[in-house]
């Protein structure tokens, strides 16, 4: 049952590149060269399976087998790791502190004035840069 779970994830990650280079970006030097030489030309350099086996002097087949099992090792790193769903969260986190300071910056040029708005102002800009 987990296998056909992890082969229907792998399906659909075919059809999601952006999934997949993210999943790449992270995991690539768990693979071997030969498989991140498949997911790069097939996902980054955006060549069919076709043009790769023509490439390689190998089957169609062979590539579309290759790149799967490669898509189930990627997925596998991140359940293992996390890596890729960790910095989703980070992200999250990051774009709400973001909208929490625009909020302040507002309040603070709303409602104070003077020297204090400017050094609060500049303060809001230097926790802005830590993000």
């Amino acid at each position: 049952r987990e296998e056909t779970l992890r082969e229907m994830a792998t399906d659909r990650l075919l059809a999601d590149r952006f999934t997949v280079i993210r999943l790449f970006d992270a995991y690539a030097r768990l693979l071997t060269p030969r498989q991140q030489q498949l997911v790069a030309l097939y996902f980054h350099d955006d060549l069919s399976l076709s043009e790769i086996a023509e490439r390689l002097g190998v089957t169609r087949q062979a590539i579309h087998d290759s790149l799967r099992r490669s898509l189930a090792e990627l997925v596998r790193y991140e359940e293992l790791l996390g890596l890729v769903q960790r910095a989703r969260g980070e992200d999250r986190r990051r774009q709400l502190l973001l909208q929490e300071l625009d909020g302040l910056e507002g309040e603070i040029r709303r409602t104070v004035s003077g020297r204090v708005a400017q050094r609060l102002l500049a303060r809001v800009r230097a926790l802005r840069e830590l993000l």
